[in-house]
């Protein structure tokens, strides 16, 4: 490595690694903000906390590391042209592309590891921080008893405290109702003073009450009144001094399995996304196979007349059908022969199993071959399939008879409205699983763009520097900020479009790359001839050669007879 790419990469990696921490900081207040109020005031302890910020700092890695690529190279190129560095990097003979080398080649390990994160670092912390998210928020909210309110987190117990001394400990005046018993506000105790404190490691918390009233009333039998019936008792007990024992168990955080979670596509890597798309790409056919069959099944004209089922759609249900017959044997370790269990080291594994595609993807005359073989060769192939009938005969109906006819009527409506309900479940089915697909084939794609965004953000920030010339965190901080907006918002709309199938998932994710790599190219070729995009000089030579080019055919005569086609004198 020369002298040149080590002071450049020095230059680079400073402000990379300080932009980077910036950037995951400002984007995680951002995004934990929206759970403030139903994660705070939980006294979970400052571990719990603390874990669950470091996970969502590395879930939001996929964001941070283009913008601090863009940030950071900006910063550096704009830095050495302030400084005339790179006016002497230039003057010595060193282009600007080999200047940019170094930087370059970082970006492209970069990228690579970006992918790396995006695809196997970040599902697995996801998994663990949504989790860790949700029993926090699912968690009960630390012990608070407000003065002259009601509180009601002690499961079945409402307390009242009319007043709290500074020391947390004592209190005056207590209301508490005991709704243990299911009946009502009918269990009450007063106590004009008492302590609360917490006890065995905080799991227990206990009351003291002094010189209070326990009231308590049965509640009365159900039925009708009458004179003989006792009244009903009511018991009031004095006291000096009582004890109350509350369990804290509920204020606890409980930890909620991960595989409650373990589905959701933003918990899952690249191959486990395209095992599910072609799992719900099964259950598709599956679907409008069964439109298709449950019509020719129940409508016996339909049947009997025309073959309703697509022979493409016949061949992938088949398909489907076998593979859906394997994972079973699979699951359940029987022999495809005979049902027992298969011997050891015959199981099936899911790399020997043929994709669908490559099933797909054989010649009939291999498989009309190798029916032949098993069967023998020389008995005929039997056909199966079913003919269209070249005439059908309805039996008419009598024009007298209004009961058979309202019978055929009646039948004719149902068999419609079952065909028009079978399609709307099944049809409504296909449609719920393609938008799936759609949103399973944009994680994808994101776990790629992502990373690829990292390289297109160094394609801009790079030669913006040296055609800006200004380092620090003043002008390279609003124009990295301007561009990033941009990209956000490119690729939120591609996300909607692609999520709606306005447009295809590849489309729609990789947009905003392959709107911003053309600026990054421009902005290279500019740099290149020392351009001075972002000086006033710049423009104002371009509308003075305006001018003059303009001027210069205003003063010659026959420019102007041709352009407005005045005859000659």
């Amino acid at each position: 490595m020369k002298k040149l790419d080590k002071f450049i990469l020095k230059a680079f990696l400073g402000p990379f690694v300080l932009t980077f921490l910036v950037v995951v900081f400002i984007l995680l207040m951002q995004y934990l903000l929206k759970y403030f109020d139903e994660i705070v005031g939980k006294g979970l302890g400052p571990m719990v906390y603390a874990e669950m910020l470091f996970y969502f700092a590395v879930s939001l890695t996929t964001l941070a590391l283009p913008l601090a690529v863009l940030l950071s190279s900006l910063m550096t190129f704009g830095n050495l042209g302030e400084h005339f560095e790179l006016t002497a990097i230039k003057s010595s003979g060193i282009s600007l592309v080999r200047t940019m080398l170094p930087i370059f080649v970082f970006t492209l390990f970069l990228t690579a590891f970006a992918f790396y994160n995006n695809d196997r670092i970040v599902p697995k912390v996801n998994l663990k921080a949504y989790s860790l998210l949700y029993d926090i928020r699912q968690t009960k909210p630390s012990l608070s008893l407000e003065e002259g309110s009601f509180y009601n987190g002690i499961p079945n117990y409402s307390i009242k405290v009319n007043k709290k001394y500074p020391d947390e400990v004592s209190l005056k005046g207590l209301i508490i109702y005991d709704h243990s018993k299911g009946r009502g506000n009918t269990d009450v105790i007063l106590a004009d003073s008492g302590r609360m404190y917490m006890f065995g490691n905080d799991r227990y918390l206990m009351f003291e009450l002094y010189n209070g009233i326990n009231y308590s009333e049965p509640k009365a039998e159900q039925g009708g009144f009458s004179l003989n019936d006792k009244p009903a008792e009511f018991m009031r007990n004095e006291f000096s001094k009582t004890k109350l024992v509350f369990s804290m168990e509920s204020f606890g955080m409980s930890q909620t399995p991960q595989d409650y979670f373990a589905e959701n596509k933003i918990m899952k890597n690249v191959s486990q996304l395209t095992a599910d798309i072609d799992s719900m790409e099964n259950k598709i056919i599956e679907a409008r196979y069964t439109i298709y069959s449950n019509v020719q099944n129940y409508n016996p004209y339909i049947n009997k007349t025309r073959v309703m089922v697509p022979e493409q759609l016949k061949q992938q249900y088949r398909i489907v059908d076998s593979l859906n017959k394997v994972k079973l044997m699979q699951t359940y370790g029987m022999d495809s022969v005979n049902g027992g269990p298969n011997m050891s080291g015959m199981a099936y594994t899911r790399e020997s199993l043929m994709s669908r595609k490559q099933v797909m993807d054989l010649e009939e005359s291999g498989s009309e071959k190798a029916m032949n073989s098993i069967g023998g060769g020389s008995k005929e192939k039997k056909q199966f399939e079913p003919t269209l009938a070249d005439t059908v005969y309805l039996e008419p109906l009598e024009a007298g008879n209004k009961h058979k006819q309202l019978e055929a009527y009646r039948s004719a409506v149902g068999q419609l409205r079952y065909i028009k309900n079978n399609y709307e479940v099944y049809g409504g089915r296909a449609d719920e699983l393609q938008r799936s697909i759609y949103q399973w084939q944009i994680e994808i794609h994101k776990k790629w763009a992502q990373a690829a965004a990292c390289l297109v953000m160094f394609m801009i920030g790079a030669p913006l520097g040296a055609i800006i010339k200004k380092g620090g965190l003043g002008v390279p901080v609003i124009v990295s900020i301007a561009f990033f907006i941009v990209y956000y918002v490119l690729t939120m709309f591609g996300d909607k479009w692609a999520r709606e199938g306005i447009v295809s998932p590849e489309l729609g994710i990789w947009s905003a790359n392959l709107l911003l790599l053309p600026f990054g190219l421009f902005f290279l070729r500019q740099a290149r001839n020392d351009a001075r995009l972002f000086e006033s000089d710049f423009y104002s030579v371009i509308i003075a050669k305006f001018r003059t080019a303009i001027g210069e055919k205003v003063r010659r005569p026959d420019v102007l007879r041709r352009a407005f086609r005045w005859p000659r004198n």
